[in-house]
């Protein structure tokens, strides 16, 4: 009988409903429109309207970095000017998750988008949403050449159709690689997008559309630190060095730069990172080969597998298997992780209040959820391996809790 998550001291839940990366967009919408105050989030003392929003999205930048880096002057500036939050993200704690999120107002157990490796039952395989690609393939958009639309992955929403429709230009900043992506394409329809080589780029082409504009919101994606601290690990000195460059770049562009007065500025994370070792890494199909007769089989005659991460494993087992193939693997992973029925998760609220169809068909019916330090994946080289000094998605709290930094220039 698996115990509530609640009761594990080693789980830091999302807090949905009070201080959950979820409430951001309501919260953009609120202050711009006036509109979605019971979804937003409490800004304290600069709670009120704003004709201008600029929405920093900082991979990887947990609670845990912040708390590395707030002397930083950018930050001691920043804490004059505004109030820093302690949030959390949804589960899993993933970028597809929350990118989907926070151009879509919808939270991930209605989009459905939840991890890097997600399965799609239309294809009846795995497949990586925001490469828009099959799991395990190198080149992106494959997807489109076996027929499936962007419409069968991301919803439909109406986040930029509000503000548009509220008369707010809406303003979006992605690097120059991903800036034309088939997922961008569905998502930011309503959104000028502006692609750029380097923060200070990316803080000037957003930040004077928005300045432009009589009532603006900008965004700006940072992924570079998340990259780092994957293949070095989250504390390495170079990532370090990294974020002290970031953050610089920050203070420059923001705090010296002319951006109207009185535009608010928000900066959070989609999520934190915790420390894997490759070498400890543990695969559960190496760990007991006959799982296999046990996962179920997609299209390409391979199982599913794997989906989410190497920090939130999730299994699609064939029928009558649930209950055999959680208990072996509780059993043959003890110390290094748990397992959970996915049934279990939705009925205690971990990924949210509201659950749609679409998330059940996706999501899987276990998920093994390691401890820190530890990573769990499925092995199937050269497509799928562990080599990651850093990794997320699981419910630790170096992966959970992220910073809102916001202050009024």
């Amino acid at each position: 009988m698996e115990c509530s998550l609640d009761e594990n001291e080693a789980w830091r839940l999302p807090a949905y409903g009070s201080a959950c990366f979820d409430m951001l967009p309501a919260t953009v919408t609120h202050v711009l429109t006036g509109t979605g105050r019971e979804r937003s989030l409490d800004l304290g003392r600069l709670a009120g309207r704003y004709e201008r929003v600029l929405l920093i999205y900082f991979d990887a930048f947990g609670w845990r970095c912040y708390e590395r880096h707030a002397s930083h002057p950018f930050f001691e500036q920043a804490r004059d000017r505004g109030v820093v939050v302690k949030l959390t993200s949804q589960f899993p704690s993933t970028t597809a998750a929350h990118m989907t999120t926070i151009h879509t107002g919808l939270p991930v157990a209605v989009h459905g988008v939840y991890e890097w490796f997600t399965f799609l039952p239309q294809v009846n395989r795995i497949i990586a949403p925001l490469l828009f690609s099959f799991a395990g393939d190198m080149a992106p958009d494959t997807l489109l050449a076996a027929g499936v639309a962007g419409s069968d992955v991301y919803p439909e929403s109406d986040f930029y159709a509000t503000l548009r429709d509220a008369g707010v230009s809406a303003h979006v900043g992605l690097p120059a690689g991903i800036a034309a992506s088939t997922p961008g394409g569905i998502l930011l329809r309503y959104a000028a997008v502006h692609p750029f080589g380097d923060t200070a780029e990316g803080l000037g082409a957003v930040g004077a559309a928005v300045a432009e504009a009589s009532r603006g919101y900008g965004f700006l994606y940072l992924p570079d630190v998340d990259s780092a601290m994957h293949r070095l690990g989250p504390e390495h000195p170079d990532v370090e060095q990294l974020i002290g460059e970031t953050l610089t770049a920050l203070e420059q562009g923001l705090l010296r730069a002319a951006l109207p007065e009185g535009t608010l500025v928000l900066i959070t994370a989609d999520h934190g990172m915790a420390a894997t070792d490759p070498k400890r890494s543990l695969y559960v199909n190496e760990l007991w080969p006959a799982l296999t007769d046990h996962v179920a089989i997609g299209a390409d005659g391979r199982p599913l597998a794997p989906a989410g991460s190497s920090r939130d494993l999730f299994l699609h087992t064939r029928p009558g298997s649930h209950d055999h193939v959680r208990a072996t693997l509780q059993t043959l992973l003890e110390g290094y992780a748990e397992v959970y029925s996915v049934a279990g998760l939705i009925r205690e609220g971990v990924f949210g209040s509201s659950v749609s169809e679409t998330f059940r068909e996706r999501v899987g019916d276990l998920v093994v959820l390691p401890y820190s330090g530890e990573a769990v994946y499925w092995s199937d080289p050269p497509r799928f391996t562990q080599p990651y000094h850093g990794q997320h998605g699981g419910l630790t709290p170096a992966e959970m809790e992220i910073p809102l930094v916001a202050f009024v220039t």
